[in-house]
């Protein structure tokens, strides 16, 4: 026989791990396919939910910075959005410098962490596009 405070333990186990399944993990809250896409100068910053991210339940928070500054700068307008996208246009308007962005989730009180795009500089964007 088992004694009655083992099978509160049990008990107390057994829902906490049928809470953690339902619950996503941080990695697969992570945005997807961070990237900067500029149109004569229009510098929006776009991504994909995470694979566990659920409809409009999730929350996006987004952050840049030009190259060789330290601190990240949040931009307030697109500081827990449901768009997946964010016009960063004013912020990058110095157009040879080099910039980042970067985009976390939160979702049922949990936050992934920040996916960052890859170096995007408007001036070389917009030699391409021509």
């Amino acid at each position: 026989m088992m004694p009655p405070h083992a099978f509160l333990g049990f008990l107390i186990g057994l829902s906490l791990t049928r809470a953690a399944e339902t619950q996503p993990d941080h990695a697969s809250l992570k945005p997807q396919r961070v990237h900067f896409q500029s149109r004569n100068f229009h510098n929006v910053l776009h991504w994909r939910p995470g694979k566990a991210s659920t409809g409009n339940s999730s929350l996006y928070f987004v952050q840049y910075k030009m190259y060789g500054q330290r601190q990240w700068t949040n931009k307030e307008t697109c500081w827990g959005i449901q768009e997946f996208f964010c016009d960063l246009t004013n912020e990058t308007s110095a157009i040879q410098e080099p910039y980042y962005g970067r985009v976390k989730t939160a979702s049922a009180g949990i936050h992934s962490g920040w996916t960052m795009t890859q170096r995007f500089i408007p001036w070389w964007e917009r030699a391409k596009g021509v």
